[in-house]
């Protein structure tokens, strides 16, 4: 099981606010897509994260091939 204290944290990456969330893109490079861990997203490593890595990475790559 886990041990209190030690829970693994992602956190830093490119801000939310420089990236369109309905495609994913650079609002400071067109053509430059982002997803999962390069976000700034905080979270405990697992579940979220992962939802989130897929997420995003499935919604950049579909942006990225129709833009």
């Amino acid at each position: 099981g886990n041990i209190p204290g030690e829970e693994f944290v992602t956190a830093g990456g490119i801000s939310l606010n420089e990236v369109d969330s309905k495609t994913m893109e650079s609002k400071k490079c067109p053509g430059l897509y982002f997803a999962g861990e390069i976000l700034d997203i905080d979270a405990f490593t697992g579940g979220f994260n992962l939802q989130a890595a897929w997420c995003t990475g499935r919604l950049a790559g579909k942006s990225a091939v129709t833009s």
